[in-house]
């Protein structure tokens, strides 16, 4: 809980890491110090992805509809990730917008996001599917749900792909819901617009991320959220907010 509490006090730090552009020296090292650089860089970025991927354990129901916004922020890069180290960048993160919808007859919802600013870009999509489902009767067992996200990454001097899997569980308690998760990210960065050399070389990583957040709902439609996270191994945090019908 105390870990909880950190990642919504930090809000105005994680808001300046999110609007930061920590990607500008990415050319820059690569000539400098070879393609090695590619795989730790893209696992800190598919962490930051992934971290998107759920606030909740619980579906939306046919015919539900939410639409938000997410951010999520890594304390530092990790140790092997010298495109970001080697130019003393600290906290960096990503921010999402999403929206999603209940499928009928399957029970599944579908969901969208993306990003685009200082010529990086983000679009992506998945799937939710509930495995367990609480109902009125029921309100204190755990929703349960597993998803799979594909993400298609443009940048100046990378392009790319994030695949991820998830399962996440909380309780559809009043006001306060909270919620614990764990997933896969496998992302894939090829270089280029920096050399005939390099360009076209590429580079593939897979690493797990686990999550434990809360969700509150001020209002009956509304809801916010906070949560800490292992991101690959490295500290992070989850902040956002949506309406959800």
């Amino acid at each position: 809980m105390k870990k909880l509490i950190l990642s919504l006090s930090l809000f105005p730090m994680l808001a300046a890491a999110v609007l930061a552009n920590p990607f500008s020296d990415f050319k820059a090292q690569i000539q400098a110090h070879g393609t090695a650089l590619l795989k730790p860089f893209a696992a800190d970025l598919g962490g930051l992805i992934g971290g998107n991927d759920f606030n909740s354990g619980r579906s939306l129901g046919f015919p539900g509809f939410e639409a938000g916004v997410d951010a999520v922020v890594q304390a530092k890069p990790s140790s092997d990730n010298l495109v970001l180290r080697n130019t003393k960048v600290n906290a960096f993160g990503l921010p999402m917008v999403h929206a999603g919808a209940a499928l009928p007859l399957i029970g599944a919802d579908i969901m969208l996001r993306g990003i685009g600013y200082s010529g990086f870009s983000i679009i992506g999509g998945g799937l939710r599917y509930p495995v367990i489902h609480s109902g009125t009767l029921t309100k204190f067992i755990p929703d349960v749900s597993v998803s799979a996200y594909y993400d298609v990454i443009t940048y100046n001097y990378f392009k790319g792909s994030h695949m991820s899997m998830d399962a996440s569980a909380s309780f559809d308690i009043p006001v306060i819901k909270p919620y614990v998760g764990v997933g896969i990210d496998r992302t894939n960065l090829e270089i280029k617009g920096i050399s005939a050399g390099l360009n076209g070389i590429d580079g593939s990583i897979s690493k797990p991320r686990y999550t434990v957040g809360v969700r509150f709902s001020p209002l009956p439609l509304l809801y916010v959220y906070g949560a800490y996270n292992m991101l690959h191994g490295q500290t992070g945090y989850s902040i956002g907010a949506g309406a959800k019908f």
